[in-house]
C-alpha cells in the first residue's frame, strides 16, 4: 500500500500532467467551443468603412541589411498616402541605418537618438510624436502585403476593439532545427490567436504587424527587459476593450540565421515576461473571465510549464518503484529526453530525422523559459537593451508581390 506521502506525490503528479495537457492540448480544443456561446460578432463587411489617420511606428538599431527595402514596401501599400506617415527611431544605430533613413526624408520621419537605451524607450518617444488616432507597430525586417493595412485597420470600426493582431507568417531561413520547430510551432500559435481573437482576447499580439489605439498606449517600463508587443496588447485588455485577430493583414520573416538563435531569442523574452509578472496580474480579473482564462492557459501555465516538467521528473521517479505504471511512464519520460539530447547534439542531421523535431524544440523551448526564468531572479543590472538575434530579411517575391501571395494564399500553403 502507498504510503500518505506517496499518495500525495501521486495526486501532485497527476495534476501537473493535467495542467500541461490543458495549456497544450484542452486550452485551443476549449476556444471553438467558447466561441461558439461567447464569440464576439463580425463587423458586417458591407458596412462603411471608417477613416482613420494612421502612424506606423518603427524602432530599428543597426539595419542597414533591411531599413531600405523595408520604406520601399510600405511605400508601396495600399493606403492614402495623406492618412499615413511612418515614423522610424533609429536606437544609437552605428551602421549606415540612419543615412539610408533620411534619404528618404520628408516621406520617412526620422527620430535619431545618439545613445541606443532599448525599443521599448525609443516606442516611447515615437508614440507621442505619432499624428495617427491609430498606431501600427512594426519590425525592420517584416515585409507585408500590399493590402495588409486595409485589413488591419477594419475591425477598428467596432468601438469595442482596442487592438488588432495581424498574422506574421515566418519562413525557415536555413538548416536550424531549432528554426523550423518555431515555424511550425509559430502556425500553431497563430491559430489560437485566430481562436482568441474570436473572443477578444488576443494574449500578446505579433510584434511584427499589430495596431492600437493611439489613447490606449501605455509608456512601456526601460529599466529592465521587456517584451514590448505583449505588455502593449495585454495594456489594452486591462483597459477593457477587445484584442482581435486578422488573418488576412499579413506579414513575412525569416525564422533566425543562426542554429541556435532562436533559442536565445526565447531566453530573452522568458526572461522579460518574468520582470513584468506582476504587473500582468490585473489580467486574472474575475470581472472579465474570458481574459482570465487565456491568460492563465495561454501564457502563465506555460511559462511554469519547465518547473512542473522538473517536477513530473522527480515524482515520477519516486514513485517508479511503487507500480508498473509508474515505472512505464518514467521509461517514456526518459525516452523523450534522450530524442531531444539526439536532437541537440546532432543539430544539423535533426532536419533528416524530423521525428526528433518535437522533443527536441520542445525541450529546448522549456530549456530557454527555465533560463530565462533563473535570469529574471538572479540578474542583479538589466537594461532595456539586448544583443541582436541575425534574422534574413523575408524575400520580396515571397510578400510583395499581390499576384503570388494571393496565389499562394488560395492554393492553401497559408490558409485563413
Amino acid at each position: 500500500r502507498l504510503s500518505q506521502r506517496s499518495r500525495l506525490m501521486e495526486l501532485a503528479f497527476w495534476i501537473g500532467v493535467a495542467l500541461l495537457v490543458h495549456t497544450y492540448s484542452l486550452y485551443p480544443l476549449s476556444l471553438p467551443v467558447l466561441k461558439t456561446f461567447f464569440g464576439r460578432r463580425s463587423r458586417n463587411e458591407n458596412a462603411p468603412t471608417g477613416r482613420h489617420k494612421i502612424s506606423m511606428i518603427l524602432a530599428a538599431y543597426n539595419e542597414e541589411k533591411v531599413i531600405e527595402e523595408k520604406i520601399r514596401n510600405s511605400f508601396e501599400l495600399e493606403f492614402p498616402r495623406e492618412d499615413f506617415e511612418i515614423l522610424i527611431g533609429s536606437d544609437g544605430s552605428t551602421d549606415r541605418t540612419e543615412a539610408i533613413v533620411a534619404q528618404y526624408a520628408p516621406d520617412i520621419k526620422l527620430f535619431a537618438f545618439p545613445q541606443r537605451s532599448g525599443k521599448a524607450a525609443v516606442l516611447n518617444q515615437l508614440v507621442p510624436n505619432a499624428q495617427g488616432d491609430i498606431v501600427v507597430f512594426c519590425d525592420a525586417n517584416t515585409m507585408l502585403l500590399k493590402n495588409a493595412l486595409q485589413k488591419l485597420l477594419a475591425p477598428f470600426d467596432d468601438p469595442a476593439v482596442g487592438c488588432v493582431c495581424g498574422r506574421l507568417i515566418l519562413h525557415d531561413a536555413g538548416n536550424s532545427a531549432l528554426g523550423i520547430g518555431e515555424s511550425i510551432y509559430w502556425n500553431l500559435e497563430s491559430e489560437i490567436k485566430k481562436l482568441e481573437g474570436g473572443l477578444g482576447v488576443v494574449i500578446g499580439a505579433n510584434g511584427g504587424i499589430y495596431a492600437i489605439r493611439k489613447e490606449l498606449f501605455s509608456p512601456i517600463p526601460t529599466d529592465r527587459k521587456v517584451m514590448d508587443d505583449f505588455f502593449v496588447t495585454t495594456r489594452v485588455l486591462i483597459s477593457g476593450k477587445d484584442a482581435v485577430y486578422e488573418p488576412q493583414a499579413i506579414g513575412s520573416e525569416e525564422t533566425s540565421l543562426d542554429a541556435y538563435g532562436e533559442f536565445h531569442r526565447k531566453v530573452r523574452i522568458s526572461q522579460a515576461n518574468f520582470n513584468l509578472l506582476l504587473k500582468y496580474i490585473p489580467l486574472l480579473n474575475p470581472l472579465r473571465p474570458l481574459v482570465t482564462y487565456a491568460f492563465f492557459s495561454h501564457k502563465f501555465l506555460r511559462w511554469i510549464a519547465p518547473l512542473i516538467l522538473l517536477f513530473l521528473i522527480g515524482a515520477n521517479a519516486a514513485l517508479a518503484p511503487t507500480s508498473p505504471l509508474y515505472a512505464g511512464l518514467l521509461g517514456i519520460q526518459a525516452f523523450c529526453y534522450a530524442c531531444a539530447a539526439i536532437g541537440y547534439f546532432g543539430n544539423g542531421r535533426t532536419r533528416k530525422y524530423k521525428f526528433l523535431l518535437i522533443p527536441f524544440y520542445f525541450v529546448s523551448m522549456n530549456a530557454a523559459l527555465l533560463m530565462g526564468l533563473f535570469k529574471s531572479l538572479f540578474t542583479k543590472k538589466d537594461t532595456g537593451t539586448w544583443k541582436r538575434i541575425e534574422r534574413a530579411p523575408a524575400h520580396r517575391e515571397t510578400i510583395s508581390s499581390p499576384v503570388l501571395t494571393s496565389s499562394r494564399i488560395q492554393a492553401g500553403e497559408y490558409p485563413n
